[in-house]
């Protein structure tokens, strides 16, 4: 009975990347009703970049809000997904390993940025999906 109910599961598979990159979606509708694109939280993000020494800080500031905007973009629909999520693999790394970590944030306030490194490092290895703008055409 059991396997039975497996081998139907088995052939929902192919959509579970579907409810991963809805994840994506949710995390960049809170993303932008906390006010991430808001030019304050872009000179915020300067100041943090030039404390390590980041040459053009505010040029740098953007670029990283840019490359997460189109990255979570092309991610939810699945096209290129493997290549928007390099982008995304790097950011959400770097704030990890460089703002939460050492400034003492435990998993509380780092989680979503840990939850989106990992998805973000999941559909580099794995794609998007069948249901996906790639394996339409």
């Amino acid at each position: 009975m059991i396997f039975k109910m497996l081998d139907k599961l088995n052939s929902f598979k192919d959509y579970a990347s579907v409810v991963l990159r809805l994840v994506f979606l949710y995390y960049l509708f809170t993303s932008i009703s906390s006010g991430i694109y808001k030019p304050s939280y872009a000179d915020k993000f300067a100041e943090n970049l030039t404390g390590l020494g980041f040459p053009i800080p505010l040029f740098f500031s953007y670029l990283g809000i840019w490359s997460v905007v189109i990255g979570y973009l092309l991610l939810v629909i699945g096209y290129k997904a493997r290549l928007a999520a390099i982008p995304l693999i790097n950011y959400f790394g770097v704030a990890i390993f460089v703002f939460h970590v050492p400034e003492g944030h435990g998993v509380k306030e780092s989680f979503s940025a840990i939850i989106l490194f990992i998805l973000s490092i999941f559909f580099f290895i794995n794609g998007p999906g069948k249901p996906s703008v790639d394996e339409s055409f």
